[in-house]
């Protein structure tokens, strides 16, 4: 199946923009520094929230390299509403390890704020429809993918610290085309 004509329909969960694949590398291009499109990565891959993503920068030692996952301690996760005192991001995708050495060398990640008006500067710069695009983009939109691409309901909850009710009652049932499940699919094809 091929890419998509003309401009797609956003998606949006509770007012928060969801990202198609096509989107995402259209977005990923108009970010013009390698450190923020590190950062953007870190973010993406990963799913995790934007300030565990900061207070992952602070704390290198969170990445454990030879498991190839991401242990968020207690700490990391200062939620008052989180359903997991500590939880483990894994499968660590490819694309997240090749850029981690990068992330953690890199300067921090900049204030939420100012990666909130990043994303809107960027979004513009995509041609992208900005309603709903902020920092929880990133994280709703990978959990979106897995969700289409068949990852267990299980591994989706554990790894973004969700119960299977606001997994099911946000993610399942997107409105993807049949273009962006196939890609979706592909990129995700070892998370399975």
């Amino acid at each position: 199946m091929s890419k998509p004509h003309g401009k797609i329909e956003p998606i949006r969960v509770n007012d928060t923009r969801i990202l198609g694949p096509y989107e995402l590398d259209i977005f990923r291009d108009s970010i013009n520094k390698d450190y923020l499109t590190t950062i953007f990565d870190v973010c993406f891959w990963s799913g995790m929230r934007y300030v565990e993503v900061q207070r992952l920068h602070a704390h290198p030692e969170w990445w454990l390299k030879i498991r190839k996952i991401i242990h968020l301690p207690e700490e990391a996760q200062k939620k008052a509403k989180r359903k997991q005192l500590e939880r483990y991001i894994h499968p660590i995708p490819p694309h997240l390890e090749n850029v981690l050495n990068y992330f953690f060398k890199n300067k921090q990640p900049p204030s939420q704020s100012t990666w909130n008006e990043n994303l809107l500067r960027w979004g513009e710069r995509s041609d992208l429809d900005l309603k709903g695009l902020s920092s929880k983009t990133t994280r709703k939109s990978i959990e979106s993918w897995m969700v289409a691409a068949g990852v267990p309901l299980n591994i989706i909850c554990l790894r973004q610290g969700h119960d299977k009710l606001t997994s099911m009652n946000h993610y399942q049932g997107l409105p993807f085309t049949e273009a962006e499940k196939v890609e979706i699919r592909r990129r995700l094809a070892g998370w399975i």
